[in-house]
């Protein structure tokens, strides 16, 4: 997949899949922007911001393939595993923004 597949399907699981889900199921967030944060967060154990300059735009658009392919990867996992996996996810993103 070249990097343009891999930011379409990561914007597709953003915007569309995860929030569908949400609907669903127990997540504790249902909007694509709280998604986006969770992934990102998680894919760098860190707040997000701390490693991609907000000001050069897009985060996703930021993102090596590599890490594109990481970030579906948490994105599926989020669909795949059960309510808690991502609940957890959450936990991580809040308390490395200090908001725990």
């Amino acid at each position: 997949m070249d990097i343009e597949q891999l930011r379409t399907k990561y914007l597709r699981l953003v915007n569309e899949e995860l929030p569908a889900q949400a609907k669903q199921r127990e997540f504790p967030v249902s909007l694509n922007h709280c998604f986006a944060r969770i992934i990102l967060d998680n894919l760098f154990n860190c707040c997000w911001y701390e490693v991609i300059d907000r000001k050069q735009g897009a985060a996703y658009k930021q993102l090596s393939s590599e890490q594109l392919e990481k970030a579906i990867e948490i994105a599926e996992d989020i669909i795949d595993k059960p309510d808690s996996y991502v609940r957890q996810l959450n936990q991580n993103s809040l308390r490395w923004r200090n908001k725990l």
